[in-house]
């Protein structure tokens, strides 16, 4: 059992820093987004929309994330293996990981229909834009959000933040601050005013603090890199299944 430790100031301190490895986490990312970006358009290919998200996955959760998360592992003397833990999900994992799945889509959906209630407005997701414009492409997107997204998101914020968060403020309090980092994060990717911007980060701290709890209950990061994956593959799925099968595709769509 973890407890808190360190005087206020130091944990303070903790905060501005983990705060500083987020932000650098998608400096390095964006500035590996532009290279990849830069490199093809070099090469004389064209990149569409729905392609280019994947360039953007490829440099912020592929490289950006895990490249500063692994750096600051490293800076503070600490052992990947052992501060990240990993290992093969085992049945109480596969159940953790159905559950945390299940949970996290229907605290959304309960929440959004509060939000709805109340009439506030959302704001949109320019990812969850491209893909309610291009649903064929959800196929070819997949693979990467079980590769990149989740792993890569869940490395930065839950291994590597709230893992240190954890030494100085015990789980809950690692919990919530990690989510408190990474929910806002989410607003470069938001279109909408500052209100509806705000109105869907409150929105995406719920699967954030599922993820986070999945972490702590588990132990095995695995288990929320997967819960992840599979949240924003469900999303996505929804739309691909509406624009073949329904007579609309959905309005919002909630992708972390």
């Amino acid at each position: 059992m973890h407890t808190a430790t360190g005087s206020p100031w130091d944990r303070v301190k903790l905060v501005a820093v983990g705060l500083g490895v987020a932000v650098g986490g998608f400096v390095v990312g964006i500035g590996a987004m532009i290279v990849l970006a830069l490199l093809i358009f070099g090469l004389g290919v064209e990149l569409s929309e729905p392609e280019f998200l994947i360039v953007s996955l490829i440099g912020l959760q592929g490289i950006g994330f895990p490249t500063v998360g692994y750096a600051y592992i490293r800076y503070t003397g600490r052992s990947l293996r052992t501060f990240v833990p990993m290992r093969v999900p085992g049945l109480r994992d596969i159940a953790l990981i159905i559950g945390g799945w299940f949970g996290a889509l229907m605290a959304v959906g309960l929440v959004s229909y509060l939000i709805q209630v109340l009439g506030l407005v959302p704001a949109q997701n320019s990812a969850g834009q491209i893909i309610m414009e291009n649903p064929g492409f959800v196929p070819y997107l997949i693979p990467f959000v079980f590769l990149l997204n989740g792993p890569g998101e869940e490395f930065l914020f839950r291994g590597v933040l709230q893992g240190r968060f954890r030494e100085a403020f015990g789980p809950v309090g690692a919990i919530v601050l990690a989510t408190l980092m990474f929910a806002p994060m989410h607003i470069f990717s938001l279109v909408g005013s500052p209100e509806a911007a705000l109105v869907t980060i409150s929105i995406l701290t719920v699967p954030s603090l599922v993820f986070g709890a999945l972490y702590e209950y588990s132990g095995n990061f695995v288990v929320p890199a997967l819960v992840h994956g599979l949240y924003n593959a469900t999303l996505f799925g929804s739309v691909y299944l509406a624009a073949e099968y329904g007579p609309e595709t959905p309005q919002a769509l909630l992708i972390l």
